[in-house]
């Protein structure tokens, strides 16, 4: 069976974000970031996009929102360059809106839906990251498989904060460490025991 895995970077107080941005600027990891998500399906809520200013690239981008004519029209500069489909092959139940920019050699997708569980990652043939905010975590962490987590050794002002997640995953391994972060993999309880 497929899950969802989610990638975060968290400070030692567990802060992600402040007024929408991310409070720190660390390019290795957002270099690592690029690395896991690349061709694969990133899922984030409004606020997250719209803190990016624009979606990720060579990625599909699964937005989730309940008002999705509200962001598309908050958002024109970016909207206008993509083409709309109503239809086509990832467009089952879940999807109201699929915009996809044409003649990118890399194709760069964004699709918005108002509703995570509707989302089964059977029908995708790519791994799906789930990339924030603190509202989509919290909803999504049940069905992940895994956790990759830059923990920032330091602690930070924020507005936002990741959700516990200590009783669920287990850490595997340490991916990378350096002097401002290291990188860890957990992975859920209870696969663990099933692949024992």
């Amino acid at each position: 069976m497929k899950h969802f895995k989610a990638i975060a970077a968290m400070s030692l107080n567990r802060v992600i974000g402040a007024d929408g941005k991310i409070p720190w600027h660390l390019p290795e990891d957002f270099k690592w970031f690029k690395k896991m998500t690349m061709g694969n399906i990133v899922v984030m809520g409004r606020k997250t996009f719209q803190g990016m200013g624009h979606p990720l690239p060579n990625r599909k981008n699964l937005v989730l929102t309940k008002h999705p004519q509200r962001l598309i029209k908050s958002m024109p500069e970016i909207f206008g360059q993509y083409h709309e489909w109503r239809g086509g092959k990832y467009l089952k139940r879940p999807y109201q809106f699929h915009f996809s920019k044409l003649g990118e050699i890399q194709e760069t997708e964004i699709f918005i839906f108002n509703s995570l569980d509707r989302l089964e990652p059977e029908e995708f043939p790519n791994d799906i990251f789930i990339c924030g905010g603190a509202q989509i975590y919290e909803r999504a962490l049940p069905r992940c498989s895994d956790l990759y987590l830059t923990v920032i050794k330091r602690e930070v002002e924020g507005d936002t904060f990741f959700p516990p997640f200590e009783k669920k995953f287990e850490m595997v391994e340490q991916i990378h460490e350096n002097m401002d972060y290291k990188i860890l993999h957990y992975r859920r309880q209870s696969l663990l025991k099933d692949e024992s």
